[in-house]
């Protein structure tokens, strides 16, 4: 499950939609309304961690037996660590031995991406949307050329430590909505670029109960369960609350371990998908995480808080997001995860003139089930209101149900075969009916 789910508007990222007059309602292209993954790489909580233990330390015996066998089990522990690193996909494992490949292991650095390119069939007949990133009907997408360099931290290590990470669209569909405001969101047409992570990290072993990691740049959000990273989420077809939200933020936050069940985040940003444009607004971003060493369950409570109001004369969001996303592993195979957000603005343009406050809420379910170790299967169920239509462009609330299949044949190889059912009770949203059936594939070729 781990494999598998480790992949507008006004201004680039998950920005609102004005409120349809009559008819779908189509973002300008260049700047389409989503997000932010990370949101990721990703927030500190939706990486991954090596549990490296540390290699036993053996007394000396007086005749120096004690340092072979301390060598010994140092051995021993390291072939057990490397046994732990997930096998590296095609770039990295073509670069092993040679000189540019040494440099990189010795220096910690990993290369890897993926091709990721879908046909999505739908009822309508020229656009998905409000849903994405498979936004265009019966239509081929190139949806992300992605591209991942990074050093990671290893928390398990109490020392100091420098990491960084950078990605890319380079270029693919999506990057019509990842972009962030000021930062190559002037692009036009279909395939665009963009930079979506950018940052560089320090752990501090000293600094906290058992560490601390200070995070710069520009980073995926802390919000929500699904990220931009089309591999390492469950579905192309993304949830409302995913699309609708923040994708990125531009500032820091610091990580910090209180113990073995709890971590605390806290970072001061821009607001949310912008990066060193105006309009500027501190903007602070939390995170408190539980998750029992030994249990079944864990929970992460999320926030994005400032003055919640519209930019009229930069034409701007920004609002404030709970978010609450619960997993619990119910057996080996079979996993359930609850993302359920609120978010609210004020001082929004509603249509017809009219200015006022907007909100929107809702809650997706995960069920995720492994039949083998290259089967998984998700079925998501959503609800979502746009009270205003101030996000999708058309008032009411959303259902929708959503089953797929992600197939991998070989290692870096997913087919994941979709369908997806979606309905509003109270506007016409998908091309003037108030039903929306898509059904595809999405494949990924990772590297």
């Amino acid at each position: 499950m781990n494999t598998i789910v480790l992949l507008t508007a006004l201004t680039a990222g998950q920005q609102p939609a004005p409120p349809a007059s009559g008819g779908v309602y189509l973002p300008p292209i260049p700047n389409p309304g989503a997000v932010a993954p990370a949101p990721v790489a990703q927030p500190p909580m939706k990486l991954p961690v090596q549990d490296v233990p540390p290699a036993g330390m053996p007394p000396m015996n007086g005749n120096g037996m004690g340092e072979e066998k301390k060598e010994d089990e140092k051995k021993d522990q390291e072939k057990k660590d490397e046994a732990k690193k997930p096998e590296p996909y095609l770039l990295m494992r073509s670069l092993k031995g040679t000189g540019f490949g040494n440099l990189l292991d010795d220096n910690g650095i990993s290369i890897s991406g993926w091709v990721q390119g879908n046909y999505t069939a739908s009822s309508a007949d020229r656009t998905n949307l409000p849903t994405t990133f498979n936004d265009r009907a019966n239509f081929f997408q190139m949806n992300q050329n992605f591209l991942r360099i990074n050093k990671d931290i290893d928390t398990s290590k109490e020392e100091f430590q420098l990491g960084f990470r950078t990605e890319w669209i380079l270029p693919g569909t999506d990057a019509r909505f990842s972009q962030s405001r000021g930062l190559f969101n002037g692009q036009t047409g279909d395939y665009q670029f963009d930079l979506f992570q950018a940052y560089g990290e320090a752990y501090l072993p000293n600094v906290g109960p058992k560490g601390s990691t200070v995070r710069v740049g520009k980073f995926a959000t802390l919000v929500g369960y699904e990220l931009v990273q089309g591999a390492e989420t469950p579905f192309v077809s993304r949830s409302y609350l995913f699309q609708y939200n923040p994708f990125t933020h531009t500032g820091a936050m610091v990580t910090t371990q209180l113990d073995d069940t709890w971590t605390v985040v806290n970072g001061l940003v821009q607001g949310a998908d912008n990066t060193f444009s105006s309009p500027n607004q501190a903007t602070y971003i939390g995170q408190l995480k539980w998750a029992p060493k030994e249990g079944k369950s864990n929970a992460l409570f999320n926030v994005v808080l400032t003055d919640p109001r519209f930019d009229t004369s930069r034409g701007f969001p920004f609002y404030n997001v709970y978010n609450l996303v619960y997993t619990r592993n119910i057996s080996d195979k079979f996993t359930y995860v609850l993302d359920a957000t609120f978010s609210h603005i004020d001082g929004a343009p509603l249509g017809n003139g009219a200015v006022g406050s907007a909100t929107w809420y809702g809650a997706a379910n995960y069920l995720i089930y492994k039949h083998c170790d290259n089967v998984t299967s998700t079925f998501r169920a959503e609800v979502f209101e746009d009270t205003k239509g101030f996000r999708t462009g058309s008032q009411g609330t959303y259902t929708a149900l959503t089953y797929g299949v992600a197939y991998a044949p070989k290692p870096g190889v997913i087919f994941r075969p979709f369908a997806r059912y979606d309905h509003n009770s109270d506007s016409r949203p998908f091309e003037g009916k108030s039903n929306l059936y898509t059904a595809g594939m999405d494949v990924i070729l990772r590297y």
